[in-house]
Protein backbone atom coordinates (compact mmCIF):
# COMPACT_ATOMS: atom_id res chain seq x y z
CA UNK A 1 0.00 0.00 0.00
CA UNK A 2 2.84 2.38 0.84
CA UNK A 3 4.45 1.65 -2.52
CA UNK A 4 1.16 2.33 -4.31
CA UNK A 5 0.76 5.67 -2.55
CA UNK A 6 4.35 6.65 -3.33
CA UNK A 7 3.90 5.70 -6.98
CA UNK A 8 0.84 7.85 -7.53
CA UNK A 9 2.39 10.80 -5.70
CA UNK A 10 5.04 11.13 -8.42
CA UNK A 11 4.83 14.49 -10.21
CA UNK A 12 4.67 12.64 -13.53
CA UNK A 13 0.94 12.17 -12.91
CA UNK A 14 0.45 15.93 -12.57
CA UNK A 15 2.14 16.29 -15.97
CA UNK A 16 -0.21 13.63 -17.37
CA UNK A 17 -3.26 15.51 -16.09
CA UNK A 18 -2.02 18.84 -17.44
CA UNK A 19 -1.20 17.33 -20.84
CA UNK A 20 -4.55 15.52 -20.96
CA UNK A 21 -6.59 18.65 -20.29
CA UNK A 22 -4.46 20.59 -22.78
CA UNK A 23 -5.27 17.96 -25.40
CA UNK A 24 -8.97 18.29 -24.55
CA UNK A 25 -8.89 22.06 -25.03
CA UNK A 26 -6.79 21.84 -28.17
CA UNK A 27 -8.64 19.03 -29.93
CA UNK A 28 -12.24 19.40 -28.77
CA UNK A 29 -13.10 22.49 -30.81
CA UNK A 30 -11.93 20.67 -33.94
CA UNK A 31 -13.48 17.27 -33.17
CA UNK A 32 -16.81 18.99 -32.50
CA UNK A 33 -16.74 20.99 -35.74
CA UNK A 34 -19.57 18.95 -37.25
CA UNK A 35 -21.98 20.61 -34.82
CA UNK A 36 -21.31 24.01 -36.43
CA UNK A 37 -21.90 23.01 -40.06
CA UNK A 38 -25.70 23.30 -40.15
CA UNK A 39 -25.85 26.59 -38.13
CA UNK A 40 -23.27 28.21 -40.43
CA UNK A 41 -24.98 26.92 -43.57
CA UNK A 42 -28.32 28.28 -42.34
CA UNK A 43 -26.87 31.55 -41.03
CA UNK A 44 -24.76 32.54 -44.02
CA UNK A 45 -26.08 30.43 -46.90
CA UNK A 46 -22.70 28.77 -47.43
CA UNK A 47 -22.59 25.18 -48.72
CA UNK A 48 -21.52 22.29 -46.45
CA UNK A 49 -18.45 21.85 -48.64
CA UNK A 50 -17.21 25.42 -48.24
CA UNK A 51 -17.79 25.30 -44.48
CA UNK A 52 -15.96 21.99 -44.10
CA UNK A 53 -13.00 23.48 -45.99
CA UNK A 54 -12.39 25.61 -42.89
CA UNK A 55 -11.84 22.37 -40.99
CA UNK A 56 -9.48 21.28 -43.76
CA UNK A 57 -7.64 24.59 -43.61
CA UNK A 58 -7.21 24.23 -39.87
CA UNK A 59 -5.77 20.75 -40.18
CA UNK A 60 -3.44 21.80 -43.02
CA UNK A 61 -2.09 24.63 -40.88
CA UNK A 62 -1.63 22.21 -37.98
CA UNK A 63 0.18 19.81 -40.29
CA UNK A 64 2.49 22.44 -41.78
CA UNK A 65 3.16 23.97 -38.38
CA UNK A 66 3.70 20.65 -36.58
CA UNK A 67 7.45 20.30 -37.36
CA UNK A 68 7.88 23.94 -36.31
CA UNK A 69 6.00 23.23 -33.07
CA UNK A 70 8.28 20.24 -32.51
CA UNK A 71 11.33 22.49 -32.84
CA UNK A 72 9.77 25.09 -30.53
CA UNK A 73 9.27 22.33 -27.95
CA UNK A 74 12.93 21.33 -28.23
CA UNK A 75 14.34 24.87 -28.26
CA UNK A 76 12.09 26.61 -25.73
CA UNK A 77 10.32 23.80 -23.89
CA UNK A 78 6.76 22.52 -23.98
CA UNK A 79 5.62 25.01 -21.34
CA UNK A 80 6.39 28.09 -23.44
CA UNK A 81 5.00 26.39 -26.53
CA UNK A 82 1.70 25.76 -24.74
CA UNK A 83 1.60 29.39 -23.58
CA UNK A 84 1.99 30.58 -27.18
CA UNK A 85 -0.71 28.11 -28.23
CA UNK A 86 -3.08 29.49 -25.58
CA UNK A 87 -2.57 33.03 -26.91
CA UNK A 88 -3.36 31.93 -30.48
CA UNK A 89 -6.33 29.87 -29.26
CA UNK A 90 -7.94 32.89 -27.60
CA UNK A 91 -7.42 35.11 -30.67
CA UNK A 92 -8.78 32.40 -32.98
CA UNK A 93 -11.91 31.76 -30.92
CA UNK A 94 -12.75 35.44 -30.50
CA UNK A 95 -12.07 36.15 -34.18
CA UNK A 96 -14.27 33.26 -35.32
CA UNK A 97 -17.10 34.53 -33.12
CA UNK A 98 -17.01 37.89 -34.96
CA UNK A 99 -16.75 36.59 -38.55
CA UNK A 100 -19.05 37.96 -41.22
CA UNK A 101 -17.46 36.53 -44.37
CA UNK A 102 -16.24 33.11 -45.40
CA UNK A 103 -12.57 34.09 -45.49
CA UNK A 104 -12.88 35.18 -41.86
CA UNK A 105 -13.74 31.58 -40.98
CA UNK A 106 -10.69 30.32 -42.86
CA UNK A 107 -8.43 32.87 -41.17
CA UNK A 108 -9.56 32.70 -37.55
CA UNK A 109 -10.65 29.08 -37.35
CA UNK A 110 -8.33 27.71 -40.01
CA UNK A 111 -5.06 29.55 -39.42
CA UNK A 112 -5.08 30.67 -35.80
CA UNK A 113 -6.76 27.64 -34.26
CA UNK A 114 -4.75 25.34 -36.53
CA UNK A 115 -1.47 26.81 -35.27
CA UNK A 116 -2.75 26.75 -31.68
CA UNK A 117 -3.53 23.05 -31.88
CA UNK A 118 -0.04 22.26 -33.13
CA UNK A 119 1.47 24.08 -30.14
CA UNK A 120 -0.90 22.29 -27.75
CA UNK A 121 -0.44 18.79 -29.15
CA UNK A 122 3.10 18.42 -30.51
CA UNK A 123 5.36 19.42 -27.58
CA UNK A 124 3.12 17.92 -24.89
CA UNK A 125 3.44 14.19 -25.70
CA UNK A 126 7.28 14.15 -25.95
CA UNK A 127 7.32 16.09 -22.66
CA UNK A 128 5.15 13.41 -21.07
CA UNK A 129 7.54 10.77 -22.43
CA UNK A 130 10.45 12.52 -20.70
CA UNK A 131 8.66 12.06 -17.39
CA UNK A 132 8.43 8.26 -17.87
CA UNK A 133 11.52 6.07 -17.90
CA UNK A 134 9.21 3.04 -17.82
CA UNK A 135 5.44 2.42 -18.09
CA UNK A 136 5.05 5.05 -20.81
CA UNK A 137 2.05 3.12 -22.12
CA UNK A 138 0.14 3.83 -18.93
CA UNK A 139 1.01 7.52 -18.97
CA UNK A 140 0.28 8.07 -22.66
CA UNK A 141 -2.91 6.00 -22.39
CA UNK A 142 -4.23 8.34 -19.72
CA UNK A 143 -3.38 11.34 -21.90
CA UNK A 144 -5.01 9.80 -24.96
CA UNK A 145 -8.28 9.33 -23.06
CA UNK A 146 -8.65 13.10 -23.31
CA UNK A 147 -8.80 12.90 -27.11
CA UNK A 148 -12.08 11.02 -26.76
CA UNK A 149 -13.37 12.55 -23.54
CA UNK A 150 -12.97 16.13 -24.75
CA UNK A 151 -15.07 15.76 -27.91
CA UNK A 152 -17.61 13.56 -26.09
CA UNK A 153 -18.20 16.39 -23.62
CA UNK A 154 -17.76 19.33 -25.95
CA UNK A 155 -20.06 18.09 -28.72
CA UNK A 156 -22.99 18.01 -26.32
CA UNK A 157 -21.93 21.22 -24.58
CA UNK A 158 -21.63 23.09 -27.86
CA UNK A 159 -24.89 21.70 -29.20
CA UNK A 160 -26.55 22.96 -25.99
CA UNK A 161 -24.85 26.36 -26.22
CA UNK A 162 -25.82 26.79 -29.88
CA UNK A 163 -29.47 26.12 -29.01
CA UNK A 164 -29.31 28.31 -25.88
CA UNK A 165 -27.44 31.25 -27.40
CA UNK A 166 -26.08 30.95 -30.93
CA UNK A 167 -22.90 29.89 -32.67
CA UNK A 168 -21.23 33.22 -31.88
CA UNK A 169 -21.84 32.90 -28.17
CA UNK A 170 -20.64 29.31 -28.28
CA UNK A 171 -17.24 30.33 -29.66
CA UNK A 172 -16.93 33.20 -27.17
CA UNK A 173 -17.84 31.16 -24.10
CA UNK A 174 -15.64 28.18 -24.94
CA UNK A 175 -12.78 30.51 -25.93
CA UNK A 176 -12.77 32.35 -22.61
CA UNK A 177 -13.20 29.24 -20.46
CA UNK A 178 -10.61 27.27 -22.43
CA UNK A 179 -8.05 30.08 -22.13
CA UNK A 180 -8.54 30.39 -18.36
CA UNK A 181 -8.13 26.63 -17.94
CA UNK A 182 -4.95 26.54 -20.04
CA UNK A 183 -3.31 29.42 -18.16
CA UNK A 184 -3.97 27.63 -14.87
CA UNK A 185 -2.48 24.39 -16.18
CA UNK A 186 0.66 26.03 -17.53
CA UNK A 187 1.48 27.23 -14.01
CA UNK A 188 1.66 23.58 -12.90
CA UNK A 189 3.49 22.22 -15.94
CA UNK A 190 7.20 21.35 -15.91
CA UNK A 191 9.09 20.39 -19.06
CA UNK A 192 11.10 17.58 -17.49
CA UNK A 193 11.95 15.95 -14.14
CA UNK A 194 15.13 18.05 -14.07
CA UNK A 195 12.98 21.18 -13.77
CA UNK A 196 11.43 19.68 -10.65
CA UNK A 197 14.67 18.29 -9.25
CA UNK A 198 13.44 14.71 -9.51
CA UNK A 199 13.84 11.60 -11.64
CA UNK A 200 11.38 10.22 -14.22
CA UNK A 201 8.76 7.70 -13.23
CA UNK A 202 10.11 4.16 -13.37
CA UNK A 203 13.72 5.23 -12.78
CA UNK A 204 15.97 2.60 -11.23
CA UNK A 205 19.61 2.64 -10.20
CA UNK A 206 21.89 2.10 -13.17
CA UNK A 207 19.71 3.90 -15.72
CA UNK A 208 21.69 6.27 -17.95
CA UNK A 209 20.91 9.93 -17.17
CA UNK A 210 19.05 11.72 -19.96
CA UNK A 211 19.69 15.29 -21.13
CA UNK A 212 16.26 16.91 -21.43
CA UNK A 213 16.92 20.59 -22.20
CA UNK A 214 19.53 23.15 -23.16
CA UNK A 215 22.23 23.34 -25.82
CA UNK A 216 23.28 19.68 -25.57
CA UNK A 217 19.68 18.51 -25.88
CA UNK A 218 19.10 20.63 -29.00
CA UNK A 219 22.29 19.20 -30.53
CA UNK A 220 21.23 15.63 -29.74
CA UNK A 221 17.79 16.25 -31.23
CA UNK A 222 19.33 17.46 -34.50
CA UNK A 223 21.72 14.51 -34.63
CA UNK A 224 18.91 12.05 -34.00
CA UNK A 225 16.79 13.52 -36.79
CA UNK A 226 19.70 13.05 -39.18
CA UNK A 227 19.79 9.31 -38.38
CA UNK A 228 16.09 8.55 -38.04
CA UNK A 229 15.28 9.66 -41.58
CA UNK A 230 17.21 6.67 -42.90
CA UNK A 231 14.76 4.24 -41.28
CA UNK A 232 11.66 2.90 -43.01
CA UNK A 233 9.60 3.33 -39.84
CA UNK A 234 10.09 7.11 -39.81
CA UNK A 235 8.43 7.56 -43.20
CA UNK A 236 5.90 4.76 -42.84
CA UNK A 237 4.58 6.03 -39.51
CA UNK A 238 3.93 9.43 -41.08
CA UNK A 239 2.06 7.68 -43.90
CA UNK A 240 0.11 5.48 -41.48
CA UNK A 241 -1.00 8.46 -39.42
CA UNK A 242 -2.06 10.21 -42.64
CA UNK A 243 -4.15 7.27 -43.84
CA UNK A 244 -5.85 6.68 -40.50
CA UNK A 245 -6.75 10.34 -40.09
CA UNK A 246 -8.27 10.54 -43.57
CA UNK A 247 -10.41 7.59 -42.53
CA UNK A 248 -11.88 9.09 -39.39
CA UNK A 249 -11.86 12.79 -40.40
CA UNK A 250 -14.54 11.99 -42.98
CA UNK A 251 -16.74 10.61 -40.24
CA UNK A 252 -16.08 13.34 -37.66
CA UNK A 253 -17.09 16.04 -40.14
CA UNK A 254 -20.05 14.39 -41.89
CA UNK A 255 -21.75 12.12 -39.37
CA UNK A 256 -23.85 14.87 -37.73
CA UNK A 257 -25.21 16.45 -40.95
CA UNK A 258 -25.58 12.97 -42.45
CA UNK A 259 -27.62 11.80 -39.47
CA UNK A 260 -29.88 14.87 -39.62
CA UNK A 261 -30.42 14.28 -43.34
CA UNK A 262 -31.60 10.78 -42.43
CA UNK A 263 -34.26 12.11 -40.06
CA UNK A 264 -32.45 12.37 -36.71
CA UNK A 265 -32.87 15.54 -34.65
CA UNK A 266 -29.86 17.85 -34.24
CA UNK A 267 -29.42 16.82 -30.60
CA UNK A 268 -29.68 13.11 -31.38
CA UNK A 269 -27.25 13.45 -34.27
CA UNK A 270 -24.77 15.23 -32.00
CA UNK A 271 -25.22 12.32 -29.61
CA UNK A 272 -23.92 9.95 -32.29
CA UNK A 273 -20.65 11.89 -32.44
CA UNK A 274 -20.50 12.04 -28.65
CA UNK A 275 -21.11 8.30 -28.39
CA UNK A 276 -18.32 7.27 -30.74
CA UNK A 277 -15.99 9.66 -28.89
CA UNK A 278 -17.05 8.21 -25.54
CA UNK A 279 -16.61 4.61 -26.71
CA UNK A 280 -13.14 5.50 -27.98
CA UNK A 281 -12.07 6.28 -24.40
CA UNK A 282 -11.59 2.59 -23.65
CA UNK A 283 -9.30 1.85 -26.57
CA UNK A 284 -7.47 5.17 -26.26
CA UNK A 285 -6.33 3.97 -22.85
CA UNK A 286 -6.06 0.25 -23.57
CA UNK A 287 -4.07 0.31 -26.81
CA UNK A 288 -0.99 2.16 -25.45
CA UNK A 289 -0.95 -0.11 -22.41
CA UNK A 290 -1.27 -3.24 -24.56
CA UNK A 291 1.26 -1.87 -27.03
CA UNK A 292 3.74 -1.29 -24.21
CA UNK A 293 3.34 -4.87 -23.03
CA UNK A 294 2.80 -6.82 -26.26
CA UNK A 295 4.34 -4.68 -28.98
CA UNK A 296 2.55 -1.85 -30.77
CA UNK A 297 2.46 -3.16 -34.32
CA UNK A 298 -0.27 -5.76 -33.85
CA UNK A 299 -2.37 -3.45 -31.68
CA UNK A 300 -2.24 -0.74 -34.34
CA UNK A 301 -3.17 -3.17 -37.10
CA UNK A 302 -6.32 -4.33 -35.30
CA UNK A 303 -7.36 -0.74 -34.61
CA UNK A 304 -7.01 0.32 -38.25
CA UNK A 305 -8.79 -2.78 -39.48
CA UNK A 306 -11.76 -2.13 -37.18
CA UNK A 307 -11.93 1.54 -38.12
CA UNK A 308 -12.01 0.63 -41.82
CA UNK A 309 -14.60 -2.13 -41.65
CA UNK A 310 -17.09 -0.64 -39.18
CA UNK A 311 -17.51 2.60 -41.14
CA UNK A 312 -19.40 0.60 -43.75
CA UNK A 313 -22.25 0.28 -41.24
CA UNK A 314 -23.19 3.84 -42.19
CA UNK A 315 -24.19 2.81 -45.71
CA UNK A 316 -27.96 2.74 -45.66
CA UNK A 317 -28.26 3.72 -41.98
CA UNK A 318 -31.69 5.31 -41.56
CA UNK A 319 -32.66 4.97 -37.89
CA UNK A 320 -31.45 6.08 -34.49
CA UNK A 321 -30.53 2.49 -33.61
CA UNK A 322 -28.47 2.03 -36.79
CA UNK A 323 -26.48 5.20 -36.15
CA UNK A 324 -25.78 4.33 -32.53
CA UNK A 325 -24.73 0.77 -33.42
CA UNK A 326 -22.29 2.33 -35.86
CA UNK A 327 -21.05 4.82 -33.22
CA UNK A 328 -20.30 2.03 -30.75
CA UNK A 329 -18.53 -0.21 -33.29
CA UNK A 330 -16.57 2.57 -35.00
CA UNK A 331 -15.50 4.12 -31.68
CA UNK A 332 -13.50 0.99 -30.77
CA UNK A 333 -11.19 1.18 -33.77
CA UNK A 334 -11.16 4.97 -33.87
CA UNK A 335 -9.91 5.16 -30.29
CA UNK A 336 -6.94 2.91 -30.98
CA UNK A 337 -5.98 4.42 -34.35
CA UNK A 338 -3.68 7.18 -33.12
CA UNK A 339 -3.08 6.27 -29.50
CA UNK A 340 -0.02 4.05 -29.83
CA UNK A 341 2.38 6.39 -31.62
CA UNK A 342 4.21 7.59 -28.49
CA UNK A 343 4.76 3.98 -27.42
CA UNK A 344 5.88 2.67 -30.81
CA UNK A 345 8.31 5.59 -31.11
CA UNK A 346 9.82 4.58 -27.76
CA UNK A 347 10.05 0.93 -28.88
CA UNK A 348 11.74 1.86 -32.15
CA UNK A 349 14.03 4.66 -30.95
CA UNK A 350 14.45 4.30 -27.19
CA UNK A 351 15.15 7.43 -25.15
CA UNK A 352 16.16 9.58 -28.14
CA UNK A 353 14.74 13.16 -28.37
CA UNK A 354 11.55 12.70 -30.38
CA UNK A 355 9.83 16.10 -30.43
CA UNK A 356 10.51 16.62 -34.13
CA UNK A 357 9.70 12.98 -34.92
CA UNK A 358 6.30 13.33 -33.29
CA UNK A 359 5.84 16.64 -35.09
CA UNK A 360 6.38 15.04 -38.50
CA UNK A 361 3.95 12.24 -37.63
CA UNK A 362 1.34 14.80 -36.59
CA UNK A 363 2.01 16.63 -39.84
CA UNK A 364 0.93 13.49 -41.68
CA UNK A 365 -2.10 13.27 -39.40
CA UNK A 366 -3.02 16.90 -40.07
CA UNK A 367 -2.86 16.48 -43.83
CA UNK A 368 -4.99 13.37 -43.48
CA UNK A 369 -7.58 15.23 -41.43
CA UNK A 370 -7.65 17.97 -44.05
CA UNK A 371 -8.17 15.57 -46.94
CA UNK A 372 -10.82 13.62 -45.04
CA UNK A 373 -12.74 16.79 -44.23
CA UNK A 374 -12.58 17.84 -47.89
CA UNK A 375 -13.91 14.44 -48.97
CA UNK A 376 -16.80 14.76 -46.53
CA UNK A 377 -17.99 18.15 -47.72
CA UNK A 378 -17.11 18.18 -51.41
CA UNK A 379 -18.45 14.70 -52.15
CA UNK A 380 -21.83 15.83 -50.86
CA UNK A 381 -21.69 19.02 -52.92
CA UNK A 382 -20.89 17.00 -56.06
CA UNK A 383 -23.18 13.98 -55.59
CA UNK A 384 -25.83 15.03 -53.08
CA UNK A 385 -24.89 11.98 -51.00
CA UNK A 386 -22.30 11.03 -48.37
CA UNK A 387 -21.95 7.42 -49.61
CA UNK A 388 -18.83 8.15 -51.67
CA UNK A 389 -17.13 9.71 -48.66
CA UNK A 390 -18.05 6.72 -46.50
CA UNK A 391 -16.47 4.27 -48.95
CA UNK A 392 -13.33 6.43 -49.24
CA UNK A 393 -13.08 6.50 -45.43
CA UNK A 394 -13.05 2.71 -45.33
CA UNK A 395 -10.49 2.44 -48.14
CA UNK A 396 -7.99 4.81 -46.49
CA UNK A 397 -8.24 3.10 -43.08
CA UNK A 398 -7.70 -0.32 -44.65
CA UNK A 399 -4.70 0.99 -46.60
CA UNK A 400 -3.33 2.11 -43.23
CA UNK A 401 -3.71 -1.45 -41.92
CA UNK A 402 -1.74 -2.75 -44.91
CA UNK A 403 1.01 -0.19 -44.26
CA UNK A 404 1.29 -1.32 -40.64
CA UNK A 405 2.08 -4.85 -41.83
CA UNK A 406 5.14 -3.37 -43.59
CA UNK A 407 6.55 -1.90 -40.36
CA UNK A 408 9.61 -3.44 -38.71
CA UNK A 409 9.08 -5.62 -35.61
CA UNK A 410 9.11 -3.65 -32.35
CA UNK A 411 11.28 -6.14 -30.45
CA UNK A 412 14.49 -4.13 -30.89
CA UNK A 413 15.61 -0.51 -31.14
CA UNK A 414 16.25 0.36 -34.77
CA UNK A 415 19.23 2.73 -34.39
CA UNK A 416 20.75 2.08 -30.95
CA UNK A 417 24.09 3.81 -31.68
CA UNK A 418 22.83 7.03 -33.26
CA UNK A 419 24.60 9.23 -30.65
CA UNK A 420 27.92 7.38 -30.65
CA UNK A 421 29.63 10.03 -32.80
CA UNK A 422 28.55 12.79 -30.41
CA UNK A 423 29.74 10.81 -27.39
CA UNK A 424 33.12 10.19 -29.00
CA UNK A 425 33.49 13.87 -29.86
CA UNK A 426 32.58 14.83 -26.29
CA UNK A 427 35.22 12.46 -24.88
CA UNK A 428 37.86 13.93 -27.21
CA UNK A 429 36.90 17.51 -26.25
CA UNK A 430 35.96 17.54 -22.54
CA UNK A 431 35.49 21.31 -22.55
CA UNK A 432 32.61 21.00 -25.02
CA UNK A 433 30.30 19.88 -22.24
CA UNK A 434 30.76 23.05 -20.21
CA UNK A 435 27.53 24.89 -19.63
CA UNK A 436 25.49 21.73 -20.21
CA UNK A 437 22.14 21.65 -18.44
CA UNK A 438 21.29 19.45 -15.48
CA UNK A 439 20.10 16.04 -16.67
CA UNK A 440 17.09 14.12 -15.47
CA UNK A 441 19.34 11.81 -13.50
CA UNK A 442 21.46 14.39 -11.73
Amino acid sequence: MAFFQHTWKHYAWVIVIVAAVAQMVGSSIRMAFGVFIDPLVEGFGWSPGTVSLAYSASTVVTAVFSPVAGYVGVRYGARKAMLAGTFLFFIGMMGTAQMTQLWHLYLWYGVFLGAAQALFLIPAMPAVAQWFRRHLGLGSGLVMISWGLGPAIMVQAMAFLIESTDWKGTFQITGVIGTIIMLGLIVLFRNSPADKGSKPYGWIEGDVPQVTSGRVFVGKAKEFQRHIRHTNAFWNLINIHFLGCVGHAVILVMVVPYATSQGLSATTAAGVLSTLSAVSLFTRFATPVLGDRMGSKGVMFVSYLLQGLTVLLLLGADSVLAFYVFAFAFGIGYGGEGSVFAVINRQYYGQAPQNSTFGWQLAGAGLGMALGAAFAGLSYDLTGSYNTAIVLSAVFSLLGAVSIVLLEPTRRILIPDWDKAMSDASEESPGAAEGSPVTAGD
